[in-house]
């Protein structure tokens, strides 16, 4: 009888401790407008809310949140994508890539509290489009990330 009785407590605490791993991961800020700009590098989509390119160009890049937003490629926002993907230069001590950077405006939500976000879970949080407003390249972009 014991032996069940702490089955059951056992199982117990892990559907409480599971329960609450979800409601954990599945934390987000209410839907809103938000402005800011997006630096679109291959695995390294970055976005800093309210400001423009050289607040999120610094060592602290990786901090920053990532930007989940994947237009249809024939769509107007797909095309004006793919046409920039290279219009810029990323620096970082390893090395330098294409980069594309652009102001946006979007509805949609930010994820604070999860598992990890972006590119293999590196990122701390996410900004998630529901509908872009507007989306503007950002000319001949140069993010350098390279510290000192």
């Amino acid at each position: 009888m014991k032996g069940l009785a702490a089955r059951k407590v056992t199982l117990l605490m892990t559907a409480g401790a599971l329960t609450s791993l979800a409601a954990y991961t599945t934390f987000q800020q209410r839907t809103r407008t938000i402005e800011g700009t997006w630096v679109d590098l291959f695995e390294g989509s970055r976005f800093i809310e309210g400001e423009g390119l050289s607040s999120i160009c610094n060592p602290n890049f990786t901090d920053a949140p990532s930007l989940a937003y994947n237009p249809e490629q024939n769509s107007s926002e797909g095309k004006l994508i793919k046409a920039n993907r290279n219009s810029g230069v990323f620096v970082s001590r390893d090395g330098r890539w294409p980069v594309a950077a652009y102001s946006v405006r979007f509805d949609g939500h930010h994820q604070i509290i999860g598992l990890g976000f972006g590119h293999a879970g590196l990122s701390p949080s996410e900004y998630v489009v529901h509908r872009m407003l507007s989306i503007g390249p950002i000319p001949s972009p140069i993010c350098n990330i390279r510290p000192g």
